[in-house]
C-alpha cells in the first residue's frame, strides 16, 4: 500500500533506525543511497532527498552523496538544504565548476544576488567554458539594468552551446528593451527552432512584432503564449492592449479582465480595461475600473483627462469625481 506524504517521515525514521542498527557506517550509507534511489524512481522525491541527506551525514567526506542530496533538495524546493550540501561538496572539491553554478542558481532563487554573482564567477575560474555560468551572469547583469554588459555574456553562452535556448530568449528580450526589434526577432526565431512551445519565447516574439508594427503576427504570438500558459499575465496584458489599440474592443475585454484578476495591483491593466469598457459603452464598469487604476496610481488621473478612449465619459459626473478624488 502506498504511503501518504504525511506518513513518510515516520516510516523514514523507522527505516533509518533499522539500517543504523543492522550495519556499519559504510554499509548504512550505501543502503540509504539505494533506498533513496528507489524512492526517487517511484516519484517520492521528499523521501529520496531526506535519505540522501542521512547518507551524507554518515559519509560527510563523500562528494557525490552531497551533490545528489543537493540536486534532490532543489527539486523539492528546499533551497536551504540544497545550499548546505553544495557548500559541503565544494569544501571537499572546490574546483568543480558545475557545482558552483548550482550554488549560484540556488542563491539567486533566494534573492541573494551578489553571493550568486560570485558563485558564477567562481564557476568560470574553475572552468571557463560553462555556458550556464555566462547565462546567469548575463541574467543578473541585465536585471541590474546594464544591458550593454549583459549582451556579450548571453552571446558567450550561445557561442559555447548553440542550443542554449534560454540565452537566445534573454538576448532577444534585451534587444526588445533596446528597441532593436529586427535583431530581437532574428534571435527569438532561433529560440523558437529549439523549443517552439516555450511561452516566454512566444511572448517576446509578440513584443518584437509589436515594435516592428507587425500587429497581426504579434496577436498570434501572444495568443499562442497564452494557450500554453493561460496564467501568463504579461502576455494577457499585452494582447489586450494591442487589441485595444486596434479597436477590437470585444476581443480585448477577455485578456485584460484576466490580467487584472491575475495581477490585481497592476494599475495599467485596470486603466486599459476601463478604456475598453468606455469604448464599449459600459459606463459603470469603465468608471469602476478607472477608479481602481487611479487608486493604485494617482498619476493616471491626468492621463485619463486627455485620453480619447474616455471621450464618451468627459461629461459624466462619476467620471469627473473619480479624476478629482
Amino acid at each position: 500500500m502506498a504511503l501518504e506524504p504525511s506518513h513518510w517521515h515516520g516510516s523514514l525514521v523507522l527505516l533509518v533506525c533499522a539500517l543504523l542498527t543492522a550495519c556499519g557506517t559504510g554499509e548504512q550509507a550505501e543502503q540509504l543511497v539505494a533506498s533513496a534511489e528507489h524512492a526517487r524512481r517511484n516519484g517520492q522525491l521528499t523521501m529520496a532527498a531526506e535519505l540522501y541527506h542521512q547518507a551524507a551525514e554518515l559519509q560527510p567526506h563523500h562528494f557525490q552523496t552531497h551533490y545528489r542530496a543537493a540536486l534532490l533538495s532543489i527539486q523539492i524546493e528546499n533551497m536551504h538544504r540544497a545550499e548546505e550540501h553544495l557548500r559541503k561538496g565544494l569544501a571537499l572539491n572546490p574546483n568543480v565548476g558545475p557545482v558552483h553554478v548550482q550554488l549560484g542558481a540556488v542563491l539567486l532563487r533566494q534573492g541573494r544576488r551578489e553571493e550568486s554573482r560570485q558563485a558564477f564567477l567562481d564557476a568560470l575560474r574553475c572552468h571557463a567554458r560553462l555556458p550556464s555560468a555566462y547565462y546567469h551572469l548575463g541574467l543578473i547583469t541585465a536585471e541590474d539594468g546594464d544591458l550593454d554588459t549583459a549582451e556579450p555574456l548571453f552571446r558567450q553562452a550561445i557561442a559555447l552551446n548553440r542550443r542554449h535556448q534560454a540565452s537566445y530568449v534573454r538576448l532577444g528580450n534585451l534587444y526588445v528593451k533596446q528597441s532593436q526589434f529586427a535583431t530581437a526577432l532574428d534571435v527569438l526565431q532561433r529560440a523558437m527552432k529549439l523549443n517552439p512551445k516555450d511561452p516566454t519565447t512566444l511572448f517576446n516574439l509578440g513584443l518584437a512584432y509589436t515594435g516592428l508594427g507587425q500587429e497581426t503576427h504579434a496577436v498570434a504570438a501572444f495568443t499562442q503564449a497564452i494557450a500554453l500558459n493561460p496564467a501568463y499575465a504579461n502576455a494577457l496584458y499585452n494582447l489586450g492592449t494591442l487589441l485595444l489599440k486596434r479597436q477590437d474592443y470585444r476581443a480585448a475585454l477577455e485578456p485584460l479582465t484576466a490580467a487584472t484578476r491575475l495581477t490585481p495591483h497592476w494599475s495599467d491593466a485596470w486603466y486599459n480595461l476601463a478604456a475598453v469598457y468606455a469604448q464599449m459603452g459600459e459606463r459603470v464598469n469603465a468608471v469602476q475600473s478607472l477608479k481602481k487604476a487611479i487608486e493604485l496610481n494617482p498619476a493616471l488621473a491626468s492621463e485619463a483627462r486627455q485620453d480619447r478612449d474616455f471621450q464618451s465619459l468627459y461629461t459624466d459626473a462619476e467620471f469627473g469625481a473619480v479624476l478629482d478624488h
